[in-house]
């Protein structure tokens, strides 16, 4: 397939424009032909023979082989310096965006001894073209050939001349042959450009040799222990590559195959000197996804600078790839000092060490120092989901265990479920995982129906039994030897937590209860699978672990008992919300949801908890009662409000800069990342200083909290601002001290542009020893020196520098004086000539101090990650001040929705022993749906409801014409009683109520395809799970069962649903336009009938298209006669001649209605004064 070049100033916002362009010498190497590359030139020996050979550029046509043109355009009119200056900075970010033209230059190189340097193309004949690295670096040795000028003015630096000799005896990236040593090339010879353009972008389809590979065509792609696609074993993250063709390849090629052959559900950003590279199908994505082009070459390739790790990994991860990040684990020197000491003489060990780092994927994100906390502040978790009872039938039980990896939280637990999966779906609703881990043998039916459709764009992955998704005893007993050093559940550290899940029969603390087996066996998978992504040491290390119970599960947990709760609140702790609530109430979400719409929060922690209260209000009278004292409290004070709000909004998200800091204090065990070379470390290493300095600015900006809130009397704001020395009922943490000992132990602002630290004396005993050794080192050079101004009878200097240091630099007059002890090192001549002297007592001074200077090097290289481990010991201190930072936000958060809503209503809430009969009720004066907007608010209708209580019915049936507003007042209850529980004000004049336990809801109507459910069939499944869960204390809200069937079968199932709910007693709202339903339950004491009021006019006509309802929205008592279908017909613009057709049809069925009705009557005997008035209306009909 021919390949046409494209001009380079249409090319797309890619690597390309790194690499586009490279200057070229009219003075050329030695050895060098005159029409070979550049680009060959920098590859070496190999690819400059192979420039001119046959095989090269096979894809070019043979019009463009002799000779193809260039044009070399710089940024600007003005031609850029080839020299470039090796003390450079290059730390600033390199912007990926569409900008001008780069010219590459190949670095000065003349260091190396290699005899065979020399020799041009010799022993080179007849290799194929290898010249695919246009990135200017050897991908073997990871050394720099060339660097980049770039429009953005970025600076350059040389590399070190040990690591561009390391290249000797390699190939370049992609050959099948090894080739001699690589060229060194000088910088002088590059001073005009070349002719060729060995950076070309294809425009047209390419067949990449990795597509023409047997082993990776789909009817021969095997996994890597040889199973296939198909297979129950088969193992789609790994990749079977045959011996045969990794042995053809180059060193730095194989190592991608063996790393690929082990991640193949990866994309490896492949480290090369400063730049991550895609290859073969990774190139692809790159391309794909992240806007790049392909660099020429015979393979598909592309990539990045390093800088841009977060950017890239970041775009990637959000479209659902899975990312592995793979560093250069040594130089080239520590590679030359390996092949010495292991006496290897394979090519393949000649090649820098390449480890894989981290895999990031969605759901396992940790905030590194190459990666920024996200604006994101909702947490993304990682979910591992176990089962047994594999028909998803009643007496199905889930083990779950879901984890925030950026804060290092850990929810496990175990619970039954019924048939409609109530538990589990409110579970998945409340903490919806991004990453879902299952076992791979076949999920029951249910969990596939959820599969499908709940969790339908999810990314899930199937883990094997024993080896993945370990089970319970492997999974402590892999804890017990990592993390809680120790086997004893008594003498290890074991969490509270996983403590109360230990068999106690077992003295070793190896054997999980009965009833937490599979909640450690989901520990497991998610354990595992942190191993696999190379995250376990930095998660566990971190963990914190909370047993997650459903909320309509009465036990007994390490929290509750932490707590004191008494028997009778923990019973019920929490309101429930399932996910058939959550959904029908819209109550999370995002725009429009009630969290949206009441969400002031000034901190993302806040935010977090706030969104946790809505989804599980309290149920807990004490509890909402001093939130509704301290949110008064809050209002009454306005300047306090604000003065809190403002600290508050200046916070960053501490609580993930928490586990950031964390991360950065760990000694990792034997980890790559410790070892990886990155060459972007001084951007990291501000990055960190910045982060840590904002996070102790943070808590230092909280200081003041106690004095600001010393006047208030609510209990909670006490308990969240004041300390316990202070006042007992504080909680606030005392932490001056701590903050004083990081403000004072290094200079911050030499730290945030240095990014690193130089301690302050007294931080760190080891770093002040070093310093005190110089001190004393240098006050021996001083006396030193006056001993030999004395000698010489003249002032004498010290000269030199680095290893050249302290050379005693003599008047050539005094010189004269020197002894044979005096070795010269050199003269100057002129007017103040000097002479130059070396002494063993200089010498020993410049040994002593470079090895005291390579020893405080070393210190502070450790002191940063010292520093922040110091601060991590006080870990549960911080995290504590921001568990109630984060409440005071929400409660601030709720008084600023009041203040700006101008909302006055503070709910009454009465446990049922303050009630008359002890009879559950909700009253509601005046209410307002609380996730209108005020502009909408103010033209809504407001509406009272009264269910229970003294004389009142628990049911209320409620009827009127369609759109006349009953699913909105139904949803308009339901908010206003979480609110009452969350400690909120309401949009109402007055409301009273007793605690509500559960929100049960069934409204709207839709089917489920994906789960084969029909509408009817989806109606009764939540309705099921109604009767099933629903209590004297549920408010249920039901809307127009029974329309998903034959009208007699749904009037039957509604008739036999309110029997049910009347005789339970729960606070009802059941909407229906059955009205003989109406009929049936009028004269019932247990059921009140309401209806939505409307006025109509020319009712009584034969016409229906004249009639006209006027919608009031307005809740009244009584039953509603008629429902005005046709009215909603005129509405949605049907034919008249339809609606006038319907209206016959419907008078007609109307007229049999009720001559069964009177039919009835007449059987039950009715009296006999009644009988008479009957017998008149049927002789009325025309039969």
């Amino acid at each position: 397939m021919s390949k046409s070049k494209e001009k380079f100033p249409s090319s797309p916002n890619t690597l390309h424009n790194y690499f586009a362009r490279s200057p070229a010498s009219t003075k050329k190497p030695p050895g060098a032909n005159p029409s070979t590359p550049t680009s060959a030139l920098a590859a070496g020996p190999k690819a400059i023979s192979s420039a001119s050979s046959p095989q090269a550029n096979s894809g070019t046509p043979k019009s463009s082989k002799a000779a193809v043109k260039k044009e070399i355009e710089s940024a600007g009119k003005e031609k850029r310096p080839a020299v470039v200056k090796p003390d450079a900075d290059e730390g600033d970010d390199e912007p990926i965006g569409t900008q001008k033209k780069r010219r590459r230059i190949l670095l000065l190189d003349d260091t190396s001894d290699n005899e065979e340097e020399d020799a041009g193309g010799r022993n080179n004949e007849n290799k194929p073209n290898n010249n695919n690295n246009q990135e200017g670096y050897d991908e073997q040795t990871g050394t720099k050939r060339f660097a980049l000028l770039s429009t953005f003015e970025r600076p350059l630096e040389t590399a070190d001349t040990s690591e561009r000799q390391a290249g000797k005896g390699e190939k370049p990236l992609g050959g099948t042959d090894e080739g001699p040593v690589q060229k060194k090339i000088k910088l002088e010879a590059l001073a005009e450009p070349h002719d060729e353009d060995p950076g070309a972008v294809l425009d047209e389809p390419t067949v990449w040799t990795h597509q023409k590979l047997d082993f990776l065509k789909p009817n021969k792609i095997k996994d890597i222990h040889g199973n296939r696609p198909g297979s129950e074993k088969y193992d789609n993250r790994t990749l079977f590559v045959p011996d045969s063709y990794l042995n053809t390849l180059t060193p730095a090629m194989r190592q991608w195959w063996i790393l690929k052959s082990k991640n193949f559900d990866c994309v490896l950003f492949f480290k090369v000197g400063k730049f991550y590279e895609l290859y073969h199908m990774d190139a692809e994505v790159g391309v794909t996804e992240l806007g790049f082009s392909f660099m020429k070459g015979e393979f598909a390739h592309s990539g990045f600078p390093e800088a841009a790790y977060d950017r890239m990994s970041t775009t990637l991860v959000e479209k659902g790839y899975k990312v592995a990040r793979v560093e250069q684990t040594e130089t080239p020197d520590m590679m030359q000092e390996r092949c010495k000491v292991e006496r290897t003489t394979s090519k393949y060990d000649k090649v820098v060490r390449r480890e894989i780092c981290q895999i990031t994927v969605m759901g396992t994100e940790v905030f590194g120092q190459q990666v920024t906390i996200t604006a994101n502040h909702q947490p993304r978790y990682m979910l591992a989901i176990t089962e047994s009872g594999r028909q998803g039938t009643a007496g199905c039980r889930y083990g779950v265990c879901f984890i925030d990896t950026s804060i290092g939280l850990f929810h496990l637990g175990e619970f039954e479920d019924d048939n409609q999966q109530s538990r589990l779906l409110t579970f998945l609703s409340h903490y919806p995982p991004v990453l879902v881990l299952h076992e791979r043998a076949t999920p029951s039916e249910g969990m596939q129906r959820i599969f499908k459709t709940l969790l339908a764009n999810v990314k899930r992955e199937a883990l094997t039994a024993g080896t993945q998704l370990w089970t319970g005893e492997k999974t402590l007993k892999y804890l017990a030897e990592t993390v809680y050093g120790g086997s004893s559940s008594e003498g290890s550290k074991w969490p509270a937590t996983l403590r109360t899940m230990l068999d106690e029969t077992d003295s070793l603390g190896l054997t999980p209860k009965e009833s937490y087996q599979l909640a450690l066996k989901a520990l497991g998978g998610c354990v595992w699978y942190l191993q696999r992504c190379l995250l376990d040491q930095q998660v566990l290390s971190l963990a914190t672990f909370e047993e997650y119970v459903p909320l309509d599960e009465h036990r007994e947990t390490t929290e509750t008992i932490a707590k004191r709760i008494d028997d009778a609140a923990r019973a019920k702790r929490f309101m429930v919300l399932d996910s058939i609530t959550l959904n029908n109430l819209k109550i999370v979400g995002s725009e429009g949801s009630l969290v949206d719409r009441m969400d002031h929060c000034c901190s993302k922690f806040g935010k977090r908890l706030l969104y946790n209260w809505v989804c599980a209000p309290s149920c807990i009278k004490e509890e909402i009662l001093q939130r509704q004292e301290a949110v008064t409290e809050l209002i009454e004070n306005v300047d306090l409000l604000q003065d809190v709000r403002q600290i508050l909004g200046q916070l960053p998200d501490m609580e993930r800069h928490l586990a950031q800091i964390h991360g950065f204090g760990l000694a990792l065990r034997d980890h790559p990342a410790r070892r990886a070379i990155l060459y972007e470390e001084h951007v990291y290493g501000k990055k960190k200083m910045r982060d840590f300095i904002a996070t102790l600015k943070g808590f230092q900006s909280l200081l003041p909290l106690p004095q600001m809130f010393a006047s208030v009397h609510s209990q909670l704001l006490v308990r969240l601002t004041q300390k316990a020395n202070s006042n007992p009922a504080g909680a606030f943490p005392s932490m001056e001290k701590q903050i004083e000992f990081f403000e004072s132990s290094f200079d911050h602002e030499k730290a945030l542009k240095s990014g690193s630290i130089v301690p302050e004396k007294g931080l760190d005993t080891e770093y002040d020893t070093i310093e005190q050794e110089i001190k004393d080192l240098n006050a021996e050079l001083e006396a030193y020196l006056a001993e030999q101004s004395k000698f010489f009878g003249c002032t004498v200097k010290y000269f030199g520098n680095d290893k050249k240091r302290f050379q005693l630099e003599v008047p050539e007059g005094r010189a004269k004086k020197a002894t044979g002890d005096y070795t010269l090192e050199g003269t100057k001549t002129g007017k103040n000539a000097t002479k130059r002297f070396h002494t063993e007592e200089t010498r020993r001074f410049l040994k002593q101090m470079m090895l005291l200077e390579d020893r405080r090097k070393s210190v502070l290289k450790d002191l940063a990650r010292r520093i922040f481990e110091r601060f991590s010991r006080d870990y549960d201190m911080w995290k504590g001040c921001i568990e109630l930072v984060a409440t005071l936000d929400v409660l601030t958060s709720l008084a600023e929705y009041a203040r700006t809503e101008g909302l006055s209503c503070v709910p009454v809430l009465l446990s049922k022993d303050e009630t008359i009969g002890g009879k559950s009720f909700i009253e509601i004066e005046e209410g307002i749906h609380p996730c209108l907007s005020s502009e909408a608010a103010e033209n809504f209708i407001p509406n009272g409801t009264a269910i229970g209580g003294d004389g009142k019915a628990n049911l209320v049936l409620l009827t009127g014409p369609n759109m006349g507003g009953k699913s909105t007042l139904m949803r308009q209850v339901g908010l206003l009683a979480v609110l009452s529980q969350i400690g909120s004000r309401l949009p109402a004049e007055a409301c009273r109520m007793t605690l509500i336990d559960r929100i049960f809801t069934r409204l709207g109507a839709s089917d489920d395809i994906m789960a084969g459910h029909s509408t009817f069939l989806v109606e009764l499944n939540e309705t099921s799970a109604i009767l099933k869960h629903a209590t004297a204390d549920s408010l249920v809200l039901l809307d127009e069962l029974g329309r998903g069937t034959a009208t007699y079968d749904g009037t039957a199932v509604a008739g036999a649903v309110v029997h049910f709910l009347a005789d339970l007693k729960c606070r009802t709202m059941f909407s229906t336009h059955y009205h003989n339903l109406v009929d049936s339950f009028h004269e019932d004491p247990r059921i009140a009938l309401g209806h939505m009021a409307c006025m109509v006019e020319n009712e009584e006509g034969d016409d229906p298209t004249q009639e006209t309802v006027t919608f009031l929205y307005r809740y009244t008592d009584g039953a509603c006669p008629k429902s005005y279908g046709f009215n909603a017909a005129k509405l949605a613009g049907m034919p008249t001649a339809i609606i006038k057709r319907a209206y016959e049809l419907s008078k007609t069925v109307e007229k049999e209605a009720l001559k069964r009705k009177i039919l009835m009557k007449l059987l039950k005997q009715a009296p006999q004064n009644e009988i008479k008035d009957l017998v008149v209306k049927l002789k009325s009909f025309q039969f």
